[in-house]
């Protein structure tokens, strides 16, 4: 059975969290929102973050909810939550274009398969869900990279291992670094047979509130069939179902014109 003081940090960790999810901010905010002191804030945010349940913004130092919150919220929503939006959006890039559709989740450091409906092609490029996928010779890995900075890409890579999949994968950072560069400038990432030869694909980064890109969604089939000529409808056609997801997790993509009027 529960102390009195169990009861009462159980009280203000669930307040916490409720603040933190209501909207991503400053320590100085979200302790204001929960009614706790700084310092108490900072402590428990502390003990949070090390589980996974919220995360901090490297970027802005906002407290904002974390994967580990997500899986629960996501497993508790089910298809009404992101992972039955992200469904439905890879079922009608499917039917559009008939190649595979996968999206790629960012999970600390490693890229993992969250969801793949594949084409109905008998030669198409299969996704597990679950396995990892590899940063720098992927349509995935370098879309989400894209909406970082140099600096956090470099951070994040510090103890990557750039192995090469095939004679067209980037070997070093500094190739990665120039790609991300031009896919930041056309919107959109490309693995032009880098992981496996004989199959492309395109990408496009889902941002969240913050900015960044934890989830990406790709088309992925055969070269023959993802031809360069088709990139930029390819890309287009994501963009359409990505600015859907987007929408739902909270994302502006034009943050200047919040607060004025309509």
């Amino acid at each position: 059975m529960a102390t009195p003081d169990g009861l009462q940090s159980v009280e203000r960790l669930t307040g916490l969290l409720e603040a933190v999810a209501e909207q991503p901010g400053p320590l100085a905010a979200i302790a204001a929102r929960a009614g706790l002191s700084e310092p108490t804030a900072l402590r428990y945010l502390n003990s949070v973050i090390r589980n996974g349940w919220v995360e901090r913004d490297p970027r802005t130092r906002h407290y904002r909810i974390g994967m580990r919150l997500f899986a629960l919220g996501r497993s508790a929503l089910g298809r009404q939550g992101l992972m039955g939006l992200a469904g439905t959006a890879m079922a009608t890039v499917v039917d559009e274009c008939e190649e595979t559709a996968t999206l790629g989740i960012r999970t600390g450091d490693q890229l993992v398969i969250a969801h793949a409906v594949e084409s109905r092609h008998p030669i198409r490029k299969g996704a597990a869900i679950g396995e990892t996928d590899a940063w720098h010779s992927t349509g995935l890995g370098k879309a989400i990279l894209s909406t970082l900075t140099e600096g956090e890409v470099r951070e994040s890579l510090r103890r990557y291992a750039f192995r090469a999949c095939t004679a067209r994968t980037l070997t070093s950072l500094a190739a990665l670094l120039k790609d991300l560069a031009a896919v930041r400038r056309r919107g959109y990432a490309v693995d032009d047979e880098e992981s496996v030869t004989g199959l492309r694909c395109v990408a496009v980064p889902v941002r969240d509130h913050s900015g960044t890109a934890r989830y990406a969604l790709s088309v992925s089939g055969p070269s023959s069939r993802v031809t360069p000529e088709r990139f930029d409808a390819l890309a287009a056609l994501l963009q359409q179902q990505v600015d859907h997801l987007e929408l739902f997790l909270g994302y502006d993509p034009d943050p200047s014109t919040e607060g004025e009027p309509e």
